[in-house]
């Protein structure tokens, strides 16, 4: 099967994934209810979610309703962080994936609420993860909830959205670049790729390896976000690896980094075809 094909199917299956939760949400006043799923159902490639489920499943798991509750957490906690970032107190970003931003739609402060709500419903799903699975799974499934919790706070994408937005310091531009990068973009894909290992019961040597893929392969991505966007003209004047370093040096970055993350995932038994195609197309995307 080509890779492309294996994307659409996954894809296809998280998103009836997601039609399902959506459907399952009740008495959530409007318009806050319009304002989450306006965001959730708005696109985008679900790496997250897909990169989880698929290393679980590469590592042996089998796809069931565990997985489709840990995938739709990280959703969740995505699709929360880019309704916040778009605000005008944050980016101020007035569209998102060719549509208005959700602010524009529903107000600042509707919009605020409605990243608060993902973020718990990040949480429910995690716990509801937990107590639906089997009692053999139970541990691991704490181990992996916990995990995406962890990447979801102060020290981890709150973290990088605060030093991003909040923290101005030009003297250490390298060290200030690599914890946005790490922790605003990086921290939540390593986590869904580690979250789906740690579900199948991987040895803690492969889960520090995907890990390690996870951490090369989302900070990357982010690179390869600053290079779209200098064709684009969007983050001019902004601290972006790009605009600090360099175009060559940013196209090194990506290179050297997804090398890195192809040969760690070499290291790993088990079939990882369809994620060394996913992160050899991540790394040449242009949108």
């Amino acid at each position: 099967m080509s890779f492309e094909k294996e994307y659409s199917q996954k894809k296809a299956h998280f998103e009836q994934t997601l039609s399902d939760f959506v459907a399952s949400l009740k008495d959530i006043p409007q318009p806050l209810l319009s304002s989450i799923v306006y965001s959730l159902q708005s696109g985008g490639k679900r790496l997250r979610p897909i990169l989880l489920s698929s290393c679980a499943e590469a590592l042996g798991a089998k796809n069931g309703d565990g997985l489709d509750k840990l995938a739709l957490a990280v959703e969740c906690v995505h699709t929360y962080s880019l309704i916040h970032d778009d605000l005008p107190c944050m980016d101020n970003a007035d569209m998102r994936r060719g549509k208005p931003s959700n602010h524009k739609i529903y107000g600042e402060c509707t919009a605020v609420l409605a990243g608060d709500s993902l973020l718990n419903l990040t949480y429910e799903l995690l716990f509801e993860a937990i107590v639906t699975c089997s009692f053999d799974e139970r541990e691991r499934y704490i181990r992996a909830g916990k995990l995406i919790a962890d990447c979801c706070g102060a020290t981890g994408l709150i973290g990088g959205q605060t030093v991003d937005t909040v923290v101005d310091d030009t003297k250490h531009i390298a060290t200030r670049l690599n914890y946005v990068y790490q922790h605003k973009t990086a921290d939540l894909i390593a986590a869904s790729m580690t979250a789906g290992a740690i579900a199948a019961g991987a040895s803690e040597t492969d889960i520090e390896l995907i890990k390690s893929v996870g951490d090369n392969m989302g900070y990357a991505f982010q690179i390869v976000d600053d290079l779209i966007d200098l064709d684009s003209g969007e983050d001019a004047g902004k601290q972006t690896f790009v605009n600090v370093y360099g175009e060559k040096e940013g196209r090194k970055a990506v290179a050297d980094k997804t090398t890195f993350a192809l040969d760690t995932l070499a290291k790993l038994n088990g079939d990882f075809s369809f994620l060394r195609s996913m992160i050899k197309n991540l790394s040449l995307r242009k949108e």
